[in-house]
C-alpha cells in the first residue's frame, strides 16, 4: 500500500462541495446531520449556505444575507444538526434545530448529514466534524452515495442510514410525545423514506457493479464492525492483508481489543499481516521514534505463526494538519474491503466493550481482478506513509482522544432536565416550555445567554409545583438559542439549548418587521429574489433617512403624491396583486415554504396588516382586502412532481381567506351601498 503519490493523483476533495446541490437537485427540502464536536457558525455559514445555495455572504452583506438566510431556511420542512451533549452549546440562528444527544453509556460520534433536494437524495459520511478544523485543516476521509430517479445506489444504504438516524435521534428521548425538533427531524426522515424509496437500485443488482457499498453502523443494538465485516467479506478465502488508518487508539492495556479481533478476520494458516498508519514523532539526537499507537497493537500478533507480521508507517503530514481519517482495509489476491468513517480504532469505536459509541462508516466492496482501475482509485484515498524500521528504538505514546476527539471539559446538562422549546400564540405571545425528565439537582437556577443574568430557578419551578412541563413567559424581543445552568456544588454552566415550537413562531427580522405598503408592493411585483430587491431597499434606506419609499421613485414627475386618491391606489395595489397570484401558483418543494409565502413578513398576511394599516379610509380597507381574497380564491396551482399537491396548497390558501375576514372593517350605512354589497358578495362566492 506504501507509495510515493503524484500531487496530481486523485483522491482529494473539498468535503463543503458535497453540501453544494448540482444543477438538477431541485429546491431544498431538508437537511439532518449528526456530529460529535460541533460549531454552530460553521454549521449555520458555510454548510447551510451551500445546501440552501445562498448568494449573499455573511462576511460582506451584513442584513442582507440575515435576510436570505430567515427566507431560505423558513422553506424548508427540516434543518437540524444531532450533535453529543459534550459538545451541544453555541449562539445561533432558531430557523435550524441543534439537538443534544444524552446518551447514557457512550458517545454520538458518528459524522453523518442526510441533504435532500426535490430531485436528490445526497448521504455523506466522513471522519470530519461540523467544525472549521474538520472541514478545512485536518487530514479526513468521506464518501458520497446520491439517490435519485436514475441512481444505482443501492436502497438499502438509503433505508439503513434513515434507521440509524432515527435510532440515534431516539435513544435520548427525554420526553413523550418527543420534541417538536425530534419530531421535525423523524419527518424529513419519513418524508424521504416514502418520496425516495425508488431512488435507486436493490442490493441484488448493486453486486453487478463493479463498487459496492453499503452502510457500517455501530453503537448499542448493532453489531460490532469486525462482525459486519466478516459477514460482508465477499470471497470464498479470507483476507490476507489489512491496513489501518486511526489517529487515536485505547489506552495502553495487558490485550488491544480491536487488533484482537481485526487478526481473525485474516487467514489463519499461511502468510497474513497487519499494517498500521500512525503519526509519528523522531527523538531529537537519537535513533528513536516515537509512535502515537500502544505497544499492544505489536502484541496481538498470533503466537506461534512465524509467517505473520505487523507493521508501522509514520504518515507524513504538513506542518499544522492533524491526521483525523480513519479506515480498515482488509484484502487477498481478489477481493478488498475498505471500510471509512468515524470509527477510531478503539474499543468503543469498533463497538467492543461495555462502552459502544454510534459511528457511521461506508464500506466499499471491489472485485480487484476484475476492476483493477477501481482498486487504484481506492488506494489514492488511503494517506501515504513511510515505513517504519523495526530495528529503530521504539517508543510508544497511545493517542486516546484529542482535539476534534476529545470530550473537553465542559459540563453536561444533568439528566433531570429535559426539552426546552419556545414558543409564541397568536396574540405574540412569547413563552420558553420547559420539561423535565426527573428531579433536577438541588439549587439549580437557568442563566440568560450574553448577560448571564438569572431568569429562572429552581424556587420558581416549586411555587408552580414542581411541573413536568412549565411555562415561562419571555419578554424580550430576540428568542434565545440556550440558557446556562447551574446548580448546587456545580463547578461551572451547563448548556441547554433552545429550539423552537415551529418556524412560524419566530419574529421575523428587524429588517422584515412592518414593511412599508410601497415596499410589499414593490416586492410582489419584481422578478428579482428577495434579498436583492431588499437590499437596493436598505441601501436607499440609508442614503434617504427614514424615507426609503421617496428613494424607490426615480421619475420625478412620480415624486407628486397622488397615492391618496382611490383610484390611483387601487391600480398600484391590483398589479401587486396580480403578481401575487402569479406567485403563489408556483409549485412549491414544501408546506412551509407555502406558509412563508402566505403568513411570511413579505406574505399574504403582511400585504394586508399593510392595506389595514395605510389605507385612507375604511371604504378604502374594505375594498381592497376583498380584492386580495378575491384574488387569492382564484389561485390554481399545477400539479408538479416532487411538490405540494394542489389540493394542499389549496387547503392552505382558504385557511388565509377565512383570517382576512377579521381584516375588514365594519361599513356603517354612510358608506356606499355598492360597495358594501360587493364586500358582502365577494366572501359569499369563495366560502
Amino acid at each position: 500500500m506504501a507509495r510515493p503519490k503524484r500531487k496530481d493523483d486523485g483522491g482529494y476533495g473539498k468535503l463543503l462541495d458535497a453540501w453544494t446541490p448540482p444543477e438538477d437537485a431541485g429546491d431544498p427540502i431538508g437537511c439532518v446531520a449528526t456530529s460529535f464536536t460541533f460549531s454552530p457558525i460553521f454549521f449555520e455559514e458555510e454548510c447551510l449556505t451551500r445546501f440552501l445555495h445562498m448568494e449573499s455572504d455573511p462576511t460582506e452583506d451584513g442584513p442582507v444575507y440575515l435576510i436570505e438566510r430567515e427566507e431560505k431556511l423558513a422553506q424548508v420542512t427540516c434543518a437540524a444538526a444531532l450533535v453529543d451533549q459534550h459538545h451541544c452549546r453555541g449562539g445561533r440562528s432558531l430557523r435550524w434545530d441543534l439537538i443534544p444527544a444524552r446518551l447514557p453509556r457512550g458517545l454520538l460520534h458518528a459524522k453523518v448529514s442526510l441533504l435532500y433536494w426535490s430531485q436528490l437524495v445526497r448521504l455523506i459520511v466522513s471522519s470530519a466534524n461540523l467544525t472549521e478544523d474538520g472541514y478545512r485543516r485536518n487530514l479526513e476521509v468521506f464518501g458520497v452515495v446520491d439517490f435519485h430517479e436514475e441512481s444505482q445506489a443501492p436502497l438499502s444504504c438509503l433505508r439503513e442510514t434513515i434507521a440509524f438516524l432515527r435510532k440515534v435521534a431516539a435513544s435520548n428521548a427525554r420526553s413523550a410525545p418527543p420534541s417538536p425538533a425530534v419530531q421535525r427531524w423523524n419527518g424529513l426522515l419519513e418524508r424521504v423514506s416514502t418520496e425516495c424509496s425508488t431512488w435507486g437500485t436493490t442490493d441484488d443488482r448493486a453486486r453487478r457493479q463493479g463498487v459496492r457499498v453499503r452502510p457500517v453502523f455501530s453503537g448499542p443494538g448493532y453489531e460490532n464492525i469486525f462482525d459486519q465485516l466478516r459477514a460482508t467479506w465477499s470471497d470464498g478465502s479470507p483476507p490476507d492483508t489489512a491496513y489501518v488508518v486511526s489517529p487515536f487508539f485505547d489506552v495502553p492495556d495487558e490485550r488491544n481489543l480491536p487488533a484482537q479481533k481485526l487478526w481473525t478476520l485474516l487467514r489463519q494458516r499461511g502468510t497474513a499481516s497487519v499494517h498500521f498508519y500512525v503519526t509519528a514523532e523522531s527523538v531529537p539526537g537519537e535513533e528513536a521514534v516515537f509512535l502515537h499507537a500502544p505497544e499492544s497493537l505489536l502484541t496481538e500478533m498470533p503466537p506461534g505463526r512465524s509467517s505473520v507480521s505487523t507493521e508501522f508507517y509514520w504518515v507524513k503530514l504538513p506542518e499544522g494538519r492533524p491526521l483525523h481519517a480513519k479506515g480498515i482495509w482488509i484484502e487477498n489476491s481478489r477481493a478488498i474491503a475498505y471500510l471509512i468513517g468515524s470509527s477510531n480504532f478503539t474499543s468503543a469505536g469498533t463497538g467492543l466493550g461495555n462502552v459502544k459509541n454510534f459511528e457511521a462508516n461506508w464500506l466499499y466492496l471491489v472485485d480487484s481482478r476484475r476492476h483493477e482501475d477501481l482498486k487504484k482509485l481506492l488506494e489514492m484515498t488511503f494517506p501515504d506513509g513511510e515505513h517504519v524500521d523495526r530495528g529503530l528504538d521504539l517508543r510508544w505514546q497511545p493517542r486516546s482522544s484529542q482535539g476534534e476527539d476529545d470530550v473537553g471539559e465542559e459540563l453536561t446538562l444533568p439528566s433531570g432536565f429535559g426539552d426546552a422549546t419556545y414558543c409564541c400564540d397568536e396574540t405574540l405571545q412569547a413563552s420558553i416550555t420547559f420539561s423535565f425528565a426527573g428531579d433536577p439537582p438541588a439549587q439549580w437556577e437557568l442563566l440568560k445567554e450574553g448577560d448571564e443574568q438569572r431568569f429562572f430557578g429552581e424556587h420558581e419551578w416549586i411555587r408552580l409545583g414542581r411541573p413536568k412541563i412549565c411555562y415561562v413567559p419571555w419578554t424580550h424581543d430576540r428568542p434565545p438559542s440556550g440558557f446556562w445552568v447551574r446548580w448546587q456544588n456545580s463547578s461551572g454552566a451547563a448548556w441547554w439549548p433552545v429550539n423552537v415550537s415551529s418556524g412560524e413562531a419566530l419574529p421575523p427580522p428587524e429588517e422584515l418587521k412592518d414593511l412599508p405598503l410601497d415596499m410589499l408592493i414593490h416586492i410582489l411585483s419584481s422578478a428579482r429574489p428577495l434579498h436583492r430587491v431588499l437590499q437596493d431597499y436598505l441601501r436607499n434606506r440609508h442614503k434617504w433617512g427614514e424615507k426609503p419609499d421617496e428613494a424607490l421613485v426615480v421619475d420625478p414627475h412620480k415624486r407628486v403624491d397622488t397615492s391618496q386618491f382611490l383610484l390611483q391606489r387601487t391600480r398600484r395595489v391590483s398589479g401587486a396583486l396580480n403578481a401575487l397570484r402569479t406567485r403563489l401558483e408556483r409549485p412549491v418543494a414544501t408546506l412551509e415554504f407555502l406558509r412563508w409565502r402566505l403568513r411570511g413578513p413579505v406574505g399574504v398576511r403582511a400585504l394586508a396588516k399593510a392595506l389595514k394599516r395605510e389605507s385612507k379610509s375604511v371604504e378604502e380597507q374594505a375594498f381592497l382586502i376583498s380584492e386580495l381574497a378575491l384574488v387569492l380564491a382564484r389561485v390554481r396551482p399545477e400539479p408538479t412532481p416532487g411538490c405540494l399537491p394542489p389540493d394542499e396548497h389549496q387547503k392552505e390558501i382558504r385557511k388565509v381567506i377565512s383570517e382576512l375576514r377579521a381584516f375588514i372593517p365594519p361599513l356603517s350605512s354612510d358608506s356606499p351601498q355598492n360597495l358594501r354589497e360587493y364586500v358582502q358578495s365577494v366572501f359569499e362566492a369563495i366560502s
